[in-house]
């Protein structure tokens, strides 16, 4: 009977798995962003790909996990 109960846990981990990597995307596409630290040089270059600005500000370390 455990044995039973065994199998069923460890396959309803596997479907759980699997649902989860369904779910996660094959590349990160935030990562392939050319991002840029300089303002003028990102205002310059939205201007000529003619495409909007994001402006993210933190003050602070973003390394102490605040946001």
């Amino acid at each position: 009977m455990k044995a039973l109960a065994l199998l069923a846990l460890l396959a309803a981990q596997d479907d759980l798995r699997k649902q989860v990597d369904e779910l996660r995307p094959e590349n990160h596409v935030w990562r392939e962003i050319a991002w840029k630290t300089c303002p003028l040089e990102a205002l310059k270059e939205s201007r000529e790909q003619k495409k909007p600005v994001l402006i993210w500000v933190f003050l602070g370390n973003p390394s102490d996990e605040r946001c």
